[in-house]
């Protein structure tokens, strides 16, 4: 049998047929450690053996290893599929620990497969790089983001652009909750296409005005209003918890840039998603 011959996957032409590619959730099941190859957002973080880099990965390694030691059920890590290979989204250190310190095998993720229409040649073996991929894999969620909610960027006065996964995914159900919870149910009988451009409306253009208005977005290099608008959400929703009432999208974006305004993006990420620390406990 000849040697299989390695070529790095060519996003740039994948990318003039992205309509014609879909996401499918697989759900839950149980992959092969040795066939995740790569992280998505954090790939400088972590070695090839997938430990932590950063200093301040190691607090976070230790806990997790404790966690493992004493039988907690963690839950499951999120990744993309991309043919046989899988690129971690969320639960770096859940698989650093169970690869590094218990030889595991396999370890249960939640995975979203990216599906081809195109016959892929089984004498290649199809090697990526982390950044292709991601910018691949955000345009992929951008698209099927548009499909569903009929929000065409070409025309909005501040195009829904992002620039970490999944956030297409947080802004879709933000639609579907502010469909399902407006003013007594409203919107109920309304076409989505109806709901998507209110919520646009009165929702994310107040937003991006209020940022403007505080010049956040200087400080955020690379970034957009949209990854701004879901972060400071986010921000919202603890500061919420913490208050027991609803504070208000104004004061969490003061609250936000008084915090974060010397901050670089990766010391952001402890502090406004720790929903991500929330989940690894299964209650």
């Amino acid at each position: 049998m000849s040697k299989r011959e390695s070529i790095l996957a060519d996003f740039s032409t994948i990318e003039k047929n992205l309509p014609t590619y879909t996401l499918k959730n697989k759900g839950i099941i149980a992959i092969p450690i040795d066939k995740i190859i790569g992280s998505l957002g954090r790939y400088l973080d972590f070695s090839e053996t997938l430990l932590p880099k950063r200093s301040d990965g190691s607090s976070r390694y230790e806990h997790i290893k404790n966690l493992m030691e004493k039988g907690v059920n963690l839950a499951p890590i999120q990744v993309y599929q991309i043919l046989d290979s899988y690129f971690i989204i969320d639960g770096h250190h859940r698989v650093s620990v169970a690869k590094n310190e218990f030889k595991a095998k396999y370890i249960d993720a939640d995975v979203m497969e990216v599906k081809f229409d195109f016959e892929l040649s089984k004498d290649k073996n199809y090697i990526f790089d982390s950044e292709s991929t991601k910018k691949f894999l955000i345009k992929l969620e951008e698209n099927a983001f548009e499909k569903e909610t009929l929000l065409n960027n070409d025309i909005l006065i501040y195009p829904i652009k992002v620039t970490e996964l999944k956030s297409y995914a947080i802004l879709n159900q933000e639609i579907l909750d502010f469909k399902q919870n407006f003013n007594d149910g409203e919107l109920l009988e309304k076409s989505i296409m109806f709901v998507s451009y209110k919520w646009y409306a009165e929702r994310f253009l107040p937003a991006v005005k209020l940022i403007k208005q505080e010049k956040i977005l200087s400080k955020f290099s690379k970034r957009t209003y949209t990854d701004l608008y879901v972060w400071i959400q986010k921000h919202k929703y603890f500061l919420s918890q913490q208050a027991g009432h609803d504070v208000g999208f104004d004061f969490t974006a003061h609250d936000f840039m008084e915090k974060y305004k010397d901050k670089k993006f990766p010391d952001i990420i402890p502090s406004v998603f720790t929903d991500i620390m929330k989940i690894l406990v299964r209650r």
